[in-house]
């Protein structure tokens, strides 16, 4: 994978990974925000951080994610960004923040320059057999595909770093998350026709109380720039939806996409860097947002 194409699978995921910021129970229509009111594991805290509450401004303080994400079909990928707060603020703005949801817009090409890294990150869960060993791209992100099913629900999933700019930590754990089944939509591998004047609702089975549930569209602007919108509820509602006011940032975009998930987080501290280790089962289809 080319760095390019390497920063831009990995930004278009951290929106994804802050979803996890938003307050535990709230909703679009009820104006909750990802500022206060209680909070779906500790992790959030440090998530709120990255993610800049309502004005969309980063706070300071070096701060990193770590993450372990598999898919329906049991392909994943096992990563990392340190110091994520300046490469969300060159790579990913958020423009747009509506109750439990906003959107953000991600440069095809951002210059935010190398990240700082931990050194060698060495990964481990049932499924990994001797671990994964893990070192930074030429951008200073960290990532590797899997193709086998990378966890199951209870699993606990490890990571430990050599050290380097990040001081050297672990192991340090997280309990992998269930996936989410969804009863609506149901996508039967075509693209998803998605109306944007309306909300779009979503209705899902093995959401937990103690994981978010995380909905996404997204499509590519003729600039090839990514828009990403995402929403977050505790995933044992078994419902949410992606608002009207918030779809429009997507309708008409090529290579639309729709995405849900469910994750789990945990942080620790090394050195001064505060981590969040997030494991998450996403799903998505393709879509077209009319």
């Amino acid at each position: 994978m080319s760095p390019t194409k390497q920063r831009r699978s990995l930004i278009s995921l951290v929106p994804l990974l802050v979803a996890c910021s938003g307050p535990k129970g709230t909703s679009p229509q009820d104006g909750g925000g990802p500022a206060d009111a209680s909070v779906v594991e500790s992790g959030a805290d440090a998530m709120e951080s990255f993610d800049g509450g309502p004005s969309g401004e980063p706070e300071s303080g070096p701060a990193g994610f770590v993450f372990f994400s598999t898919s329906p079909e049991g392909a994943g990928s096992l990563g990392a960004v340190f110091d994520g707060t300046p490469v969300l603020e060159a790579a990913c703005r958020g423009t747009t923040v509506y109750g439990a949801c906003v959107v953000y817009t991600c440069p095809s090409d951002p210059d935010a320059g190398p990240a700082p890294g931990a050194g060698t990150l060495t990964f481990a869960a049932p499924s990994l057999e001797g671990g994964v060993t893990v070192d930074a791209g030429a951008t200073g992100l960290y990532e590797v595909a899997t193709q086998a099913p990378l966890f199951s629900a209870g699993d606990t999933l490890t990571v430990a770093a050599s050290g380097g700019a990040v001081p050297a930590f672990g192991p340090q754990g997280v309990a992998a998350p269930g996936a989410i089944t969804l009863t609506s939509p149901m996508p039967d591998g075509g693209a998803l026709a998605v109306p944007t004047s309306s909300d779009f609702a979503f209705a899902w089975t093995g959401g937990s109380v103690e994981s978010v549930a995380i909905l996404t569209a997204s499509g590519v602007t003729s600039d090839q720039s990514l828009v990403l919108v995402r929403c977050s509820y505790v995933g044992i509602t078994g419902e949410g939806i992606l608002p009207s006011p918030v779809l429009v940032a997507v309708r008409g975009l090529s290579q639309g996409t729709l995405g849900w998930g469910q994750a789990n987080t945990a942080t620790f501290d090394a050195g001064p860097w505060s981590v969040t280790l997030l494991a998450g089962a996403y799903g998505s289809t393709p879509a077209t947002f009319q």
